[in-house]
């Protein structure tokens, strides 16, 4: 039977309880949900907290996040404190060989750091027309900032798809889902069946702002709650290798019913 939302949030905080896992640490920890209460509070975000916002969610991409968070120091210092006048003019060959050496790269991370020139040039252009970064990001839904980010023609950012420019608007304290690999899986039909098959990065987005709105629960911490429940840096109760004996959406689930069923 399809779970409802609020039920399946109550269920995977009561799945993280029984185990022992610290939620509200881990939430505070990656701080997105932090810098959302701070927007929601009419805070603003400065130009330098933008570029770190993109950095960081280049680098968040196919690859675990636990290493990057271990090494926050280290990347902080890599990019001068995230000061975007020094990342102008810094070499950029250098920051990706930096990144590599301790751990911190991806398989795109040359071609991302190449690209700070040209993105921070598209910064510029957003500034002269909205006065600000942040006007811009809240001038329109956290989708369509995302699809003129990842796939626009006027401000594409390079190395930017749709699902990196959600993790970049939350990161700024935009309230948003992140439709990665954990998020479709687990909402797809071989495991909660919330979606009939696997579902499209739109598909997800859709799926999950429904259940946050049904819930009433912040986007930005159903988005975190569910991606800290499979990441395997993290409580990796429902990754590529479930743990379907620990979780209490177990009876819900495709992949639940059909290990019981064994």
């Amino acid at each position: 039977m399809m779970i409802n939302s609020k039920e399946l949030i109550q269920r995977m905080e009561a799945t993280l309880k029984n185990i022992g896992y610290d939620l509200d640490r881990a939430i505070n920890e990656l701080g997105q949900v932090n810098r959302s209460e701070r927007r929601d509070q009419g805070e603003s975000f400065s130009r330098d907290e933008h570029i770190k916002g993109l950095i960081l969610s280049f680098l968040s991409n196919q690859r675990p996040w636990g290493p990057i968070v271990e090494n926050m120091d280290k990347i902080t210092e890599i990019f001068f404190d995230f000061q975007i006048d020094k990342i102008k003019h810094a070499d950029k060959p250098l920051l990706a060989k930096q990144l590599k050496d301790i751990k911190c790269g991806n398989r795109s991370v040359d071609k991302q750091m190449e690209s700070l020139d040209y993105n921070i040039r598209i910064f510029e252009q957003i500034e002269v027309v909205y006065g600000s970064l942040d006007e811009f990001v809240v001038s329109d839904t956290p989708d369509n900032i995302a699809w003129e980010l990842g796939q626009g023609r006027k401000y594409k950012l390079k190395q930017m798809g749709y699902t990196l420019a959600l993790e970049y608007l939350r990161n700024v304290g935009i309230k948003a889902i992140k439709p990665d690999l954990h998020i479709r899986r687990i909402i797809g039909d071989e495991r909660l069946n919330l979606y009939s098959g696997y579902p499209s990065e739109v598909e997800a987005v859709n799926i999950m702002n429904r259940f946050a709105v049904e819930s009433g629960v912040n986007m930005t911490y159903l988005d975190n709650l569910m991606w800290l429940y499979c990441a395997v840096d993290y409580a990796n109760v429902c990754g590529s290798d479930p743990k379907c004996n620990l979780c209490e959406l177990r009876h819900n689930c495709n992949m639940g019913i059909t290990k019981q069923a064994v």
